[in-house]
């Protein structure tokens, strides 16, 4: 459980980080969401208190991510945030089904 709220807490500071310049927060059930004017980003990325756990047994904190431009706009999937062991870089690894996952987690959160 520590292990979890570690992750959550590290991937939320790392989107923070990315969002320095956003103006407005807004809370959607236990997600907070960063909204940026820039206007460039071709997606929106919102950290859930779900979370993903590989064959390895490691869990992950599930990111929503929507797409906001070009044909897949408005379209949802997940992701998690892993670190490469051979290069210590993070990454996103899209978990397979995301749609339908996003879809699940999307319907609970509007309850």
């Amino acid at each position: 459980m520590a292990r979890a709220i570690f992750w959550v807490l590290l991937i939320l500071v790392l989107l923070m980080g990315q969002e320095a310049k956003a103006q407005n927060v807004k809370r959607e059930g236990k997600t907070f969401i960063a909204e940026s004017n820039r206007g460039a980003s071709s997606s929106k990325d919102l950290l859930t208190s779900y979370t993903w756990k590989d064959t390895k047994g490691n869990e992950y904190p599930i990111v929503l991510h929507q797409y906001t431009k070009g044909e897949k706009a408005g379209k949802w999937t997940v992701y998690v945030v892993k670190t490469s062991a051979k290069t210590g870089k993070e990454y996103k690894y899209y978990i397979p089904n995301g749609e339908q996952i996003a879809e699940d987690i999307r319907k609970e959160m509007d309850t």
